[in-house]
């Protein structure tokens, strides 16, 4: 501004004409306006996609946890199939033992039943203390040969009778082993069975809670997809709505400087124009002989104010 002019010249001036580019003036407010219920829209769009978002991450931590609780179930249940597997190897084993101590058994049952078929009616007692007679017999009386002979071969016969009886005996202890151990065998077989039973029932359970499990992330996943998508949209339209505000902020900007340089410009023009009438004025005061003012005075001697 030209400092020789008075300010208050130029301001009632502009107001009294009212020279600025109300055009100009008129498109910043529409555009500030649009500028404002645009971010007021970008806020609801955000909004909404944290929304969204929350939703989304809710989910995946439900599916996070679902599908550690998954992994949790599966080692469970393989760890437990291995015990099974174990397990029926031993119970396996064990009948197979059974089997052949049966047929072991059997064969010494069988044997049993010729050596029996063997045996004379008398006990083993009588014919142990008969054999011991005959022999005390041989070796304290005086035989011929011939005398010796029967009495010999009826002894040899008891101890053929008694190897009988040994062999009845051996025989009988020996199944009766067999016999209790097979018992025992089928007990150990029925406790691995129970035990494999329940082993598999706790395996189906961890299956079980595992399918369920992938069940319920195949459920959740979709939703946790359409969540995301929402989000994506939101952020979408957030992100246009954007560039829409970048492009009225940078609009307004270059309305602003072309509506200042448009104010600087009148501002110029009324102050060029206010020197001239009061250098005219002051002119014509002087050739009047009339007092002029300080200001009237150096705007004459100035020909180039600025």
């Amino acid at each position: 501004m030209n400092p020789l002019l008075p300010k208050r010249f130029v301001a009632s001036r502009l107001m009294r004409e009212k020279k600025l580019p109300d055009d100009l003036v008129h498109q910043i407010e529409e555009l500030e306006k649009e500028l404002n219920s645009l971010t007021q829209q970008r806020e609801t769009f955000e909004n909404k996609a944290q929304q969204w978002a929350k939703k989304r991450d809710t989910i995946h931590k439900q599916i996070k946890d679902l599908r550690l609780e998954i992994v949790d179930s599966r080692q469970r249940r393989d760890t437990i199939n291995e015990k099974v597997k174990a397990l029926k190897t031993q119970r396996d084993q064990t009948r197979t033992t059974i089997k052949e101590k049966i047929n072991e058994a059997k064969n010494k049952r069988e044997k049993l039943r010729l050596l029996r078929a063997k045996r004379p009616r008398q006990d083993a007692e009588k014919i142990r203390l008969q054999k011991e007679e005959i022999e005390w017999q041989i070796q304290t009386t005086p035989l011929t040969l011939q005398e010796e002979k029967p009495l010999v071969e009826k002894a040899n016969q008891l101890g053929i009778f008694l190897e009988i009886f040994r062999q009845i005996t051996n025989l009988e202890e020996e199944i009766s082993d067999l016999q209790n151990k097979i018992d025992t065998m089928n007990e150990e077989a029925k406790v691995l069975h129970s035990r494999i039973s329940e082993l598999a029932l706790a395996s189906q359970e961890q299956h079980e809670r595992m399918i369920e499990g992938l069940n319920k992330v195949k459920t959740l996943q979709p939703e946790a997809d359409r969540n995301h998508q929402s989000f994506i949209s939101e952020k979408n339209d957030s992100k246009g709505i954007h560039k829409r505000l970048l492009e009225i902020k940078k609009r307004i900007k270059t309305l602003k400087a072309n509506l200042t340089e448009d104010e600087n410009k009148k501002r110029r023009q009324l102050q060029e124009e206010t020197r001239k009438r009061i250098k005219a004025e002051a002119s014509k005061k002087l050739k009047q002989g009339k007092k002029l003012s300080l200001e009237e005075f150096k705007l004459l001697t100035n020909e180039h104010p600025e």
